[in-house]
């Protein structure tokens, strides 16, 4: 089907009113998936850049039930021009089955696939529930689709999979459907050598049978579908653990085979790494402990992904609860780590090479794939910053920094739109060391009110001292929050050795500081109630102090 609509480009310079401050800005282009005839929420989850310039995205849907929930989901895709308009989207709807992970996009040969599972849909207020049909499905798919230009599926590859559908009909199988039932879910999966690898989990139903457990396989498989190789194991977690725990990506191929991440199982570790040779045979187990703050659950691998660097270690991002708040709310941090994890080191723990923290006074999040490298080895890293929403603040940020091999700190850029919850969910590098970024956004007052975009960026946005091409791409260095506030305004930014100078709407500069730190609270106690412009500007040895951003802040 043909999109004309839902579309912002961004090639022309286009005029908001950004948080009451006039800005312009000429992002290379932005795609915005609202809710629309195809489901009443949308989330893209995965961008790729093909080989033409164009974007391959993909989204989950989730058609409206009888009551108006969203518990089954749906993959669509979407083929974005190298302009930024949708030329085509397409839902693959399987009667009586549902989608159980997002799909991952591939291009072989500048044809486009993607690889996802469907189990059972176990959902009995949707029209798509299994046991309305007269042969109700008792199978998982996985299946490798091949499309054509216009996006309908022009070769289907699939295996089936015999699949547990019992279902638990208490409280909490209701408040969960679909997840507390026997699934397929895919774990991993990439390109590796003209073919992909990866791996898949047959999940089985919460019950209370303990000796069911649930198991992995590892596989490769070529792009007409025929598996060229794979291997199974039985997985220690009862059913959803391992999943639940994890994003998009959790396995790395080195010269010596594959490497997976998984949560730790025990209460002396905080994750479990197991080592595979190149035909999956295993070799060995090893663990992590992460250093930031005591306790197991604490510093779990949680909500993890993982990059291989280019110089033979392992990247992963993590979402790490903290420990309750004295009011007894639950907090989350994000953390990049990065592993020695050479097989061949002595020891069954895993050194810690380096580490970064960081966190808000609210819940945070991970992305789906948070990280990417550029050609020259820099980190695009992406997070959610206070998106928890307690009491009045409203306020959240889609981070993205730029990192270099060590984790020092290029630049932060804060991406996000005012009053609205802001989370990102993949981030993609682009041929030219641009970048993709996808995100979710939506009301607060109504969480069924969303929205879900593609921007792209190009590289010169994130030049290390390039602040007006940030600027012209929507990029800012700094905010204040909450907005509107009361006695203590907050700096966030990522410079460092700047000067912040606030003004009344007379233009009297009421207040003046260094900042040295990422947050600042500013004491605004003695202010009158009104608006205020804040400047933050950088020492400059011609120029003295150049500014480099500014908002404004109501009282």
């Amino acid at each position: 089907m043909e999109i004309k609509n839902n579309i912002i480009s961004m090639f022309t310079l286009i005029t908001l009113l950004l948080s009451g401050v006039n800005s312009v800005f000429s992002q290379e282009w932005e795609a915005v998936y609202y809710s629309d005839e195809f489901a009443s929420g949308c989330d893209y989850n995965e961008a790729i850049e093909l080989s033409n310039g164009n974007v391959l995205a993909a989204s989950l849907n989730y058609p409206v039930n009888l009551v108006g929930m969203m518990f089954s989901t749906q993959p669509t895709l979407s083929l974005i021009s190298s302009e930024g308009e949708v030329l085509y989207r397409n839902m693959y709807v399987k009667p009586g089955l549902c989608e159980t992970t997002w799909p991952y996009l591939f291009e072989k040969n500048g044809e486009m696939y993607f690889l996802t599972s469907y189990s059972p849909d176990h959902d009995v207020n949707s029209d798509n529930y299994f046991k309305n049909f007269d042969n109700p499905p008792t199978d998982a798919v996985l299946g490798l689709y091949k499309l054509d230009d216009c996006l309908n599926i022009a070769k289907s590859y699939e295996h089936i999979y015999p699949i547990d559908t019992f279902e638990r009909r208490d409280e909490l199988w209701y408040d969960f459907l679909n997840y507390y039932c026997g699934y397929l879910y895919v774990y991993s999966a990439f390109e590796d050598d003209g073919n992909i690898t990866g791996s898949y989990i047959r999940l089985e139903s919460v019950s209370d049978k303990p000796s069911e457990r649930d198991s992995i396989y590892f596989f490769k498989m070529d792009f007409e579908g025929n598996f060229l190789l794979r291997k199974g194991y039985e997985l220690q977690p009862r059913h959803g653990m391992t999943m639940l725990s994890c994003n998009r990506q959790q396995m790395v191929k080195t010269d010596d085979g594959y490497i997976v991440y998984y949560r730790g199982v025990s209460l002396d570790y905080h994750g479990t790494v197991e080592y595979y040779d190149n035909d999956f045979n295993h070799i060995t187990t090893k663990y992590v402990l992460m250093p930031g703050s005591p306790g197991w659950f604490d510093d779990a691998l949680y909500k993890h992904c993982v990059m291989r660097s280019n110089h033979n270690t392992t990247y992963v991002s993590t979402m790490h609860y903290k420990q309750p708040t004295e009011g007894g709310k639950q907090v989350a941090d994000i953390r990049l780590y990065e592993f020695d994890d050479d097989v061949n080191n002595s020891g069954e723990l895993i050194p810690v090479l380096n580490y970064i923290e960081r966190s808000a006074p609210d819940n945070d999040y991970t992305a789906l794939r948070s990280m990417d490298m550029t050609k020259e080895g820099d980190i695009y890293f992406t997070y959610s910053l206070n998106c928890g929403f307690e009491g009045d603040n409203y306020d959240s940020w889609i981070m993205i920094e730029r990192l270099d091999s060590d984790f020092d700190t290029l630049a932060t850029y804060f991406y996000n739109e005012a009053g609205v919850y802001n989370r990102s969910s993949c981030l993609t590098a682009t041929k030219d060391d641009g970048l993709l970024l996808v995100s979710l956004s939506y009301n607060v007052n109504n969480i069924y009110n969303r929205w879900s975009k593609v921007s792209k960026f190009p590289a010169s946005a994130f030049g290390i001292d390039n602040i007006e091409e940030a600027h012209a791409n929507n990029l800012h260095l700094a905010v204040a929050y909450p907005n509107p506030g009361g006695d203590v305004m907050n700096i966030r930014t990522g410079l460092k050795n700047a000067i912040l100078s606030v003004y009344d709407l007379q233009g009297r500069k009421i207040h003046e500081q260094e900042i040295t730190d990422d947050l600042t609270s500013v004491d605004a106690s003695n202010w009158q109630s009104g608006t205020y412009v804040w400047k933050l500007g950088i020492r400059n040895e011609e120029l003295g102090i150049k500014e480099v951003e500014t908002g404004k802040w109501i009282k």
